[in-house]
Formats: C-alpha cells, sequence, structure tokens
C-alpha cells in the first residue's frame, strides 16, 4: 500500500473514531459500509459489451457502439446502480457523506489493479463552476483521488472542466444526453497531451457525459481515455 494512500486511508478512519458514522447503505451506526451492504451489491459482470460495459446477452460490441463508436477505448462499472450501492451513492452526491468517497472507492482500486490499462493519470469528470460552489465538492474527485494515490498515478482534477451548464441527464434519451454534453468540456493540453487518462465517476447510464469528456481529451492530444465508475444504471441488451 502506497504511504500517502496509508496516511489518506488513516485520516478517514480516524474521522470514524472521532465521529461514529452511519452505513451510506442502509444507515446502520458504527461503519460508512456494512457488511450486510457490502454483500448485497450486485456486480455488473459478464456478458456485456467489451467497449462501453453495458450488460448484455452476448459478449460482442453492442448495438449502440457499432452505430456511435465511442471515443474511450473502454468503460467499465463495478456494480448496478440499484439498492444500498444507489442509495450510497445518493448520500454521497446530495447529501454531503464525504467520507463515501474513500470507502466506494476502494473496490475502483480493485478494478484498476486487475486492469491492463496503460493509465497515466486519474481525472474526475468536473462539474460546472455554478454548481460545484452549490454543492461544496465533487463527487468524482473523493473518488479519483484516494484511487490516485492508491494506484501511484498522477491526479490532475484541472485537466478537464465544465465550460457550459447542462440540465440533468436524468430522464432523458441517449440522443438527447448526447445533444445535452455537446461541447460541455474544455481539456487542457498543456496537462494531457500525450497521457493515457482515466476518466472516473460515480455513476454512468449511456456514457455520454463520459464519451464528451473523452472527445475533448483526446481534441487537446490525450493519447487514449479509459473510463471507470463505480455503478451503472443497467439495462438488459441483445
Amino acid at each position: 500500500m502506497k504511504s500517502s494512500y496509508r496516511v489518506y486511508r488513516w485520516f478517514w478512519e480516524s474521522l470514524d473514531w472521532l465521529y461514529p458514522p452511519r452505513c451510506g447503505g442502509c444507515c446502520k451506526p458504527g461503519t460508512r459500509w456494512c457488511r450486510d451492504c457490502q454483500e448485497s451489491v450486485v456486480r455488473v459482470s459478464p456478458p456485456f459489451c467489451p467497449r462501453c460495459g453495458q450488460s448484455q446477452t452476448v459478449g460482442s460490441i453492442c448495438h449502440n457502439c457499432r452505430v456511435n463508436t465511442p471515443h474511450f477505448e473502454m468503460l467499465r462499472s463495478w456494480a448496478v446502480f440499484k439498492g444500498p450501492i444507489r442509495q450510497a451513492l445518493h448520500r454521497l452526491k446530495y447529501r454531503c457523506d464525504l467520507g463515501l468517497g474513500e470507502i466506494l472507492s476502494r473496490p475502483l482500486i480493485e478494478v484498476l489493479r486487475g486492469s491492463t490499462w496503460p493509465i497515466n493519470m486519474v481525472v474526475p469528470v468536473p462539474l460546472s463552476i455554478a454548481r460545484q460552489s452549490q454543492r461544496g465538492y465533487n463527487q468524482a474527485a473523493l473518488l479519483a483521488r484516494p484511487l490516485a494515490l492508491a494506484a501511484g498515478l498522477a491526479y490532475r482534477p484541472k485537466a478537464i472542466q465544465r465550460v457550459r451548464d447542462t440540465v440533468t441527464q436524468v430522464g432523458l434519451s441517449l440522443e438527447q444526453r448526447r445533444h445535452n454534453v455537446v461541447d460541455a468540456f474544455r481539456a487542457c493540453s498543456e496537462i494531457v497531451s500525450g497521457k493515457t487518462v482515466l476518466l472516473i465517476d460515480d455513476v454512468t447510464t449511456t456514457g455520454a457525459t463520459l464519451d464528451a469528456c473523452t472527445d475533448a481529451l483526446l481534441s487537446q492530444g490525450a493519447s487514449e481515455v479509459y473510463c471507470l465508475t463505480v455503478a451503472r444504471a443497467v439495462s438488459l441488451i441483445s
């Protein structure tokens, strides 16, 4: 375990001792993420599209990726967005339960360790200035930073920024989601040029936001982009 990551974990575990937490999934006192909720998580497992990671009945490239090939190399998610993991991510995102960022980064660390992705840097999907100011933090950054520390990779939150406010993606169709995020992001060529980037977000549904971020990164010279999220809203397709 990297020393910087050990210190980061120690910080949150010390806060747990001083201010006993409640489970992000079920609100049981004494832990940020209880064993019962951990065991109830439904993992995203094969068969899925080898490009976008969408669950399907066969393990070949899905229809959406054949019609509109994503800019990213691969997108993977750890869990299905339902039950305790859904509750935990909502608490992280909307209720300032910041300690959940560290605890939910742990499975992402394991996913990355099991991959062969040639990553140079870790970048969180950014919020707009207005939304970050209103919320006070970026939940994707709370997941990305400990992952970068654990992997010994550069953490670059300023590699990409959101330059246009967008409406929430919730409830939009695939085409509406893609249109909603067109030209919404701008990357910094001084940071990303020649680098292989790992983009981190909390949840993905269609991958439209991650693809728009990837397009911005590649346009400024990034070599390749891989994407990783805690959860995925899964609909089985053939």
